[in-house]
């Protein structure tokens, strides 16, 4: 697999993210558009292989650098993969989003059954340390490579259902926790086998959302686990996680600041210019083109205004600033679509 450099850019990612770090000039702002299952749209491989087929999983990443030139690969084993190794009932389809069948986890009895992940000796997340081997030979020498982890409070949805879950913070609040530390201690597994590639770290926690769990329940049962992940992120792999929170995540902004992160990924609901006032100072902001809305349904003009108006505000960001989409692209989305972003961000970038 060969990795081929946009001819309109002036730097590889990897020299790019040096430059800034290094407080150096650099060619353009970095720009990782949250695309996922929508880059097997590239090489014309199916979803199916971008969550079972090493090869293929590296091939997809490849692929996609190679048509759309942005400044970060990711590969799993995501929420869904942790969740799979721990026996959750995820479904794949051929060409669906994969989704959570039946809840595995019908008592918290059972979790006396339950060991936290090897992640050298669990098959199912050695698909992905397979594929972060083939990249991290081919690819990392010119783009950034993360491996995502998911969330906690996401991973135990899977097992326990969100409904279940939600309820047990309210009734069975120590059981909330033996969960959670059992999906913690997996995901730094996880972290742990990773690092020896020397990637970084993302993470993203849907279901720690306030508007779904309540700024209460973030602080008790969400935070903790996030503080101790980023800060072992740290630890293992010597570079800060970067975190993507979904929704209005106004009322847990304190709670940010604190966290051992490289960047913050706000979603598209997030005025961007009060983030550049409350959380710029303590943290490099992520964010925020509507994914939907602009990218997948918007024509050039709109795209480009979007990207436009995030950079202006992005480059008073006092920690720094990622251009990005306010959550992941949908699959299905056009690919001129993701052409026209990134052109988008030559030139205001």
């Amino acid at each position: 697999m060969e990795i081929c450099i946009n001819p309109a850019e002036k730097m590889t990612p990897v020299e790019r993210k040096q430059a800034i770090e290094d407080g150096k000039a650099y060619d353009r702002i970095r720009c990782i558009p949250a695309m996922g299952e929508l880059k097997s749209q590239v090489g014309g491989q199916t979803i199916w292989d971008m969550w079972h087929d090493p090869r293929k999983i590296a091939e997809i990443e490849v692929s996609a650098f190679n048509r759309f030139g942005h400044d970060q690969m990711m590969i799993g084993p995501n929420s869904y993969g942790i969740a799979d190794a721990l026996g959750a009932d995820v479904i794949y389809a051929e060409d669906k989003l994969p989704y959570i069948g039946k809840n595995c986890l019908k008592d918290y009895q059972e979790l006396s059954g339950y060991e936290p992940l090897d992640a050298k000796k669990d098959d199912r997340i050695k698909t992905f340390l397979n594929a972060a081997e083939i990249l991290a030979d081919c690819a990392a020498p010119y783009v950034p490579i993360t491996a995502s982890v998911g969330g906690p409070m996401t991973i135990a949805s899977y097992l326990r259902g969100v409904e279940y879950l939600l309820r047990d913070c309210k009734r069975e609040p120590e059981q909330v926790h033996r969960l959670l530390r059992l999906v913690t201690d997996s995901e730094k597994s996880c972290m742990k086998a990773m690092g020896k590639y020397g990637f970084s770290i993302a993470m993203a926690d849907p279901v720690a959302n306030p508007e779904l769990i309540g700024p209460k329940y973030y602080k008790e049962f969400a935070y903790p686990y996030m503080k101790e992940l980023t800060d072992y992120a740290y630890e293992v792999t010597g570079k800060k996680a970067n975190l993507h929170m979904c929704g209005r995540t106004y009322s847990i902004w304190k709670y940010f600041s604190q966290l051992n992160v490289q960047f913050l990924s706000l979603d598209n609901a997030i005025d961007l210019n009060r983030a550049k006032e409350e959380l710029s100072p303590y943290l490099a902001i992520a964010g925020n083109v509507p994914p939907v809305e602009v990218v997948m349904n918007g024509t050039k003009e709109e795209i480009f205004q979007s990207v436009q108006e995030c950079v202006c505000i992005g480059k008073q960001m006092e920690q720094g600033y990622v251009l990005s989409t306010g959550c992941e692209i949908p699959y299905g989305t056009a690919l001129s679509q993701i052409d026209w972003f990134m052109e988008a961000a030559r030139q205001y970038g």
